[in-house]
């Protein structure tokens, strides 16, 4: 019924894709194309769901072998369907108000920089400001994070907590305001600095990193960038090298690296509103960067954000105490000042190994490993760091373990060995703090046994700071009270 009820949606949608009706056109979105979608991607959205309730009605134990899998596995499948029709159709809902179809709108574009880890990616490098008018987008405002960095007052929905965990330096320094792993929280500090150092309100933030651009290269093919003489092709193979590695290799200061990267994200830009290139591969690859967490949106606006809430794109640390999700997640805070995390590989899993009562006994680990080579010395300074913060070749990072809300974590290990583990707490959720450094080509692996709160009887949900390798993120996994 799901294929059946729903396949002219698709085959319409994509052969409106197909066709380039949603393709930028001159730097225009059609927002029309866009409304006279919607109602049947909303539909399409609801019919899906529906089906989805019906079999997560159906009492699986009851079932038989092999009719229990069956309708397991269709159920999983059913359930990604869903997912990704009601993600579809958010999208479809909001884009054409978010687009300037009701009036003018402006957002501050971030670009994280996951070379210097920070929670939600890395630090937000290159910034600029987008103007959006009845679907034109246009770019105006670009600096970098010092041009808009600013000490902000209470800044309204940030909780205390942040600050307590964190420290001053998220309220007063945008590149340290990614330490936070909740993006709502940073999309207003950045906002608040933006207004206060430039004047310039806008209607919300949204952020990307080079693997999500990668992404989109994909699509468009080869931009290229020129300053000072560094003149590159960038392209879905080396754009995430040239800008998190090469770049601090041949260009001599910050400023000149900084002009680079307002270049680069000026050109990437304008060639993604040019509309050049497959519409289906452009709209795979903003998925593809949407699934792993590297684009991240917040609105200014209530009824837009409660919208983007719970969505990939949303970013927004899970505090709901009714979730049935246990929430577990492990995020990465640069210690050496430089980029060192370009040659950081990190790999996350978890597992419900038992349930009692309602509440499920997790296991979690990180394996981190380092490929920064034996033979340092040719490196920058830029990428590792002067050695005022650790020895130069040794990538040194904090890493924090949030237990699932009304949680706790029960043990904590390091390459095998218990270590104390020392416990904060930032919107309900218990924060293990385990400093690392990795010389190079050392391999570590942390380990933890978690508690869920109370009630949470679903999959555990598993989310991490997005690196330099492309991989999933927000992956749910099996529930042990199935």
């Amino acid at each position: 019924m799901v294929t059946r009820d729903n396949a002219p949606v698709a085959l319409r949608l994509a052969r409106a894709v197909d066709a380039g009706r949603l393709r930028p056109r001159h730097g225009r979105i059609d927002v029309a194309a866009i409304r006279r979608l919607t109602p049947a991607v909303e539909r399409a959205a609801r019919s899906i769901r529906a089906q989805h309730a019906r079999l997560d009605a159906v009492d699986l134990d009851a079932l038989t072998f092999p009719f229990d899998e069956v309708l397991r596995e269709l159920a999983g499948q059913v359930g990604n369907a869903e997912r990704a029709a009601s993600a579809t159709a958010t999208a479809f809902d909001l884009l054409p108000g978010m687009l300037g179809a009701d009036g003018p709108r402006s957002y501050l574009l971030l670009v994280q920089n996951n070379a210097e880890a920070r929670s939600t990616g890395g630090i937000p490098g290159s910034v600029a400001v987008l103007h959006a008018d009845h679907g034109r987008v246009r770019m105006g405002f670009q600096g970098s994070a010092a041009d808009i960095t600013a000490p902000v007052g209470p800044v309204p929905g940030l909780p205390p907590s942040v600050v307590r965990v964190y420290g001053d330096t998220v309220v007063s320094d945008l590149r340290d305001t990614t330490f936070d792993p909740d993006f709502p929280d940073v999309a207003r500090v950045a906002a608040a600095m933006l207004a206060e150092r430039r004047g310039i309100r806008v209607d919300g933030v949204l952020s990307v990193d080079p693997v999500a651009l990668a992404h989109l290269l994909a699509a468009t093919g080869p931009v290229t960038v020129e300053q000072q003489g560094h003149r590159v092709a960038l392209t879905q193979a080396n754009v995430v090298r040239a800008l998190l590695n090469t770049t601090y290799q041949v260009l001599p200061d910050p400023d000149t690296q900084n002009d680079f990267f307002e270049a680069t994200a000026r050109a990437i830009f304008d060639t993604v509103m040019s509309g050049r290139g497959r519409s289906s591969r452009a709209v795979a690859g903003l998925g593809a960067g949407v699934a792993e967490h590297r684009v991240l949106l917040w609105s200014r606006h209530p009824g837009e954000q409660r919208q983007i809430t719970g969505t990939a794109v949303s970013g927004e640390l899970p505090s709901a105490i009714d979730d049935r999700h246990p929430q577990v997640g492990w995020y990465l805070n640069d210690a050496v000042a430089g980029k060192a995390e370009y040659y950081l590989d990190h790999q996350a899993t978890v597992d419900a190994v038992s349930c009692r009562r309602g509440v499920q006994r997790l296991d979690t680990s990180i394996a981190l490993s380092s490929s920064m080579p034996h033979q340092h010395s040719g490196l920058s300074d830029f990428i590792t760091g002067t050695g005022a913060f650790a020895p130069r070749g040794t990538i040194a990072v904090n890493l924090r373990l949030y237990g699932p809300v009304g949680g706790r974590v029960a043990g904590l290990t390091v390459a095998g060995r218990p270590v104390p583990i020392t416990v904060d707490r930032h919107e309900g959720r218990q924060v293990a703090v385990v400093p690392l450094a990795l010389a190079p080509g050392q391999r570590v692996v942390v380990r933890a046994r978690l508690v869920s709160g109370p009630g949470q009887t679903a999959g555990p949900v598993l989310s991490s700071t997005p690196g330099i390798r492309s991989q999933p993120n927000g992956v749910r996994t099996t529930s042990a009270c199935d």
